[in-house]
């Protein structure tokens, strides 16, 4: 037995653990911590793939099953939590958060690899919603005045659903080398998330997400020039 090969697989299976946790506890701040770490341990997993030289198409498909539920399912569940009505139809939005998560990682697997993600990553439509249940839970009033409005309740699963299936090119933090424009626009990023963090947390990672995508706009712009 290769117990090598079974590491990337451990570390998986571990996200996976943790995005159902996250749907038992049922709690916006516990729940979102679980779900950072799975995305923690969803980077530590490929990371570990690539070191290893261990890539394989099973290590693969149980990556996107892991992350339909740390991803999909996880945040889908917990979007109801921040409805602005409890009446039955507020619902509706959160199957477009998981749809978007499904079809995405779908149209991922059947990708040739690239440099870059065509379409916004689960991962980072997820962390845009961690931000919003964050932001609610410590009674952010820029958030909770935004969730206040159904209308915006109801928009953000489809415009984060849209962008997942979108054509667009975001660039990808593990891809980081020899091209310094493309480093470039990943260390701005993550510049830029850091001082959003240290001036409001609550507002970090929504606002984080979306100057990702604005970055990924204007590089996918440049590439196609």
């Amino acid at each position: 037995m290769n117990i090598k090969s079974k590491i990337p697989s451990f570390f998986t299976l571990l996200n996976l653990s943790c995005g159902f946790a996250a749907i038992l506890l049922a709690d916006l701040h516990l729940s979102s911590i679980l779900i950072l770490t799975g995305m923690f341990l969803d980077v530590i997993d490929g990371l570990a793939a690539r070191l290893l030289k261990v890539q394989t198409e099973i290590g693969k498909e149980l990556d996107s099953l892991a992350d339909i539920v740390s991803f999909g399912v996880a945040p889908a569940y917990l979007y109801t939590f921040i409805s602005p009505y409890d009446h039955w139809t507020m619902y509706i939005p959160s199957f477009f958060i998981l749809i978007g998560s499904a079809l995405r990682l779908a149209i991922f697997n059947i990708r040739p690899d690239t440099k870059y993600f065509t379409g916004l990553p689960t991962p980072a439509s997820s962390f845009f919603l961690i931000g919003l249940f964050i932001g609610v839970e410590f009674d952010s009033t820029v958030m909770q005045t935004l969730i206040d409005h159904p209308s915006i309740y109801v928009s953000i699963p489809i415009i984060l659903m849209l962008l997942n299936l979108s054509k667009i090119k975001m660039f990808s933090f593990k891809q980081m080398g020899k091209n310094i424009n493309y480093n470039l626009f990943i260390l701005f990023c993550i510049l830029t998330f850091a001082m959003l963090t240290m001036i409001n947390y609550k507002l970090s990672m929504p606002i984080g997400v979306i100057i990702y995508i604005i970055l990924s706009l204007i590089y996918s712009f440049k590439i196609h020039k």
